[in-house]
């Protein structure tokens, strides 16, 4: 980066004080940059949600600036984190796109939908300098969409932060609890429509019935029509032994992570998919559905379902409990899955902006 150049990161992601998915991504990079640039990396809120700043600064322990709604300094590269642009700039601007959901018009709520894409659509139109897709499959759906956008899109994946926890305490060992010793199948993310989680019921029911002891267990707040999800383990045959915990700590997640007979990720729609990684980390056992970025990211590591199809899901989730993995992830996939290098590839956009 150029000794000159300042960054103004926008943290608008970590304003909540559980953090996941676009959250995760927003804290990680800026502890990354900081590491290299130090202080040449600001973070930044808008004025209206600058009350927040609190929360923010627990999660990254630096203390974050107020965004000015123009930026005259040309030197400052602005980069929003969250789809979104929260100013004007007379300096480079970057924004990070995780996904096209809105506009594939399936599995979230229309109202939510419908005022995403006006503001996705307004900084895709612009003339912003450079736009970060989190996957090739993303940057394809961008230019779907945006076609006169692809010469501006740079690829850039996730990473993982690779440490070992220790479970050593009552409320780390909340899964261990629930489990009781038996095998269970997990999941994690938000519990909505779009990860195809009543299939996975259906999956889990048809397991249960060669797999007695077996449990299940879903993680994750709840997000567009969670009531779906709720009724269908309502009414399933085996609703006592399907559990959802809520939010889970990085110990537990850990846990559930290493200990599962199968983590279960057969979602519909994925810009990126951060548990696959996540879970990838552990050399767990992991069905993936055959759509959108996981099978970029995980389709040499994972068994693959068809997610509209239970029996198949079943089906995999049963050979990959005998057999386990396609093949284990060594110390290479860590470096290529790191934090670091989202880091370094992300200054590197800044350098082209």
């Amino acid at each position: 980066m150029d000794s000159t150049l300042k960054v103004y990161l926008d943290c608008s992601p970590l304003t909540n004080t559980q953090v996941s998915g676009i959250g995760v991504y927003n804290k990680n990079l800026f502890l990354e940059l900081q590491k290299v640039q130090g202080d040449d990396v600001v973070p930044v809120l808008k004025w209206s949600r600058f009350s927040k700043a609190q929360i923010v600064e627990s999660h990254i322990k630096t203390k974050v600036a107020p965004l000015a709604p123009l930026l005259f300094n040309k030197n400052i590269v602005y980069h929003g984190t969250d789809h979104k642009l929260n100013t004007r700039s007379l300096g480079p601007r970057v924004v990070t796109i995780h996904d096209m959901q809105p506009f594939v018009g399936k599995w979230i709520d229309p109202k939510f939908a419908e005022g995403r894409i006006e503001i996705m659509s307004k900084v895709l139109n612009s003339s912003v300098e450079k736009i970060i897709a989190i996957s090739h499959f993303t940057k394809q759906e961008i230019i779907k969409y945006f076609p006169r956008t692809a010469d501006r899109i740079e690829v850039v994946y996730h990473g993982h932060q690779f440490k070992k926890f220790t479970i050593d305490s009552v409320a780390d060992n909340s899964i261990k609890n629930l489990a009781a010793g038996r095998p269970f199948l997990f999941f994690i993310g938000n519990i909505e429509e779009r990860k195809n989680l009543i299939n996975q019921i259906k999956a889990f029911e048809i397991l249960k019935k060669e797999n007695p002891d077996l449990i299940f267990i879903l993680s994750g707040k709840e997000g567009f029509n969670a009531k779906s999800v709720i009724d269908a383990i309502a009414i399933s045959p085996y609703k006592a032994d399907i559990y959802l915990t809520g939010y889970l700590s990085d110990n537990e997640k850990e846990y559930a992570m290493k200990e599962t007979s199968c983590f279960m990720f057969a979602s519909w729609y994925e810009g990126f998919g951060l548990p696959l990684i996540e879970a990838l980390s552990t050399n767990t056992n992991i069905v993936i559905s055959n759509t959108s970025s996981l099978q970029e990211i995980g389709a040499s590591f994972c068994h693959q379902c068809n997610p509209a199809d239970p029996d198949d899901i079943a089906h995999k989730v049963a050979l990959v409990m005998k057999n386990g993995n396609l093949k284990r992830v060594d110390e290479s996939f860590h470096k290529e899955w790191s934090w670091q290098k989202c880091a370094l590839e992300t200054m590197s956009v800044y350098q082209k902006a």
